[in-house]
């Protein structure tokens, strides 16, 4: 009986542990565009910085669109007619963990017929989860980015830079207009000679990556590349 007690507080423990691990904080917003599309589509894409000493992890934007006098208007929930109006919008962060000092794009693409109302502006605000430690790290190299048509080409390689592996991967592009701020993102999975995406990538591994991305806003001046490795 001792014994199971012993095993059982020790399983609490390391639970509690994990929890005092993690804490919810706010995450400053660096900037954000809105701009509606020619398809109906409001766009609001930013870019969040982690300010902590530790790697942030789930990252939340939440999106508050205002009318032209200031007032919030709603979301529709879903596409159901009866599912109900949101009165925030919300987006992850792009990359699933943000390491101490960086930062992290998002997009968040709304139907315009769904929002309850006329945009004029929004109000962004963030938060995240501040992690104890985060074993997983990547870095890109050799990264080429030439416009293809009215959009960007991206290629380089992605490597395992941490002391743990990797999981699901993925490549984001960011494109910037000439003030610095960001318009349009993509990401891409990396994947293995035959096409499959890759699962993980254990420490020092590497994998090449080649995708497009989209100039929709038509006024991207530069690119830029991040890492993400799924946070666990």
């Amino acid at each position: 009986m001792k014994t199971f007690l012993i095993a059982a507080l020790a399983v609490t423990m390391g639970a509690m542990s994990k929890l005092v691990a993690q804490s919810e904080v706010p995450v400053e917003i660096v900037s954000y565009t809105l701009r509606q599309s020619t398809t109906g589509f409001i766009h609001v894409v930013g870019e969040v910085r982690n300010t902590y000493k530790e790697p942030l992890c789930f990252v939340q934007i939440d999106i508050t669109y205002l009318d032209d006098k200031g007032n919030p208007v709603g979301v529709d929930r879903f596409t159901a007619k009866d599912a109900g109006t949101m009165a925030i919008d919300q987006v992850m962060a792009d990359r699933d963990v943000i390491p101490p000092g960086e930062t992290s794009s998002f997009s968040r693409p709304r139907d315009a017929s769904k929002i309850k109302g006329t945009v004029a502006s929004c109000k962004v605000t963030a938060k995240g989860l501040r992690l104890r430690d985060a074993a997983m790290g990547a870095a890109v190299s050799g990264v080429e980015t030439a416009r293809e048509g009215k959009n960007f080409r991206v290629r380089g390689t992605f490597t395992s830079t941490g002391q743990a592996r990797c999981k699901n991967p993925r490549v984001i592009a960011v494109g910037y207009d000439k003030s610095g701020k960001p318009q349009v993102v993509a990401s891409s999975y990396l994947k293995d000679s035959s096409g499959k995406d890759i699962n993980q990538l254990d420490p020092k591994q590497s994998a090449n990556f080649s995708f497009l991305l989209l100039d929709d806003a038509s006024n991207v001046e530069t690119v830029k590349v991040f890492t993400s490795c799924e946070c666990e």
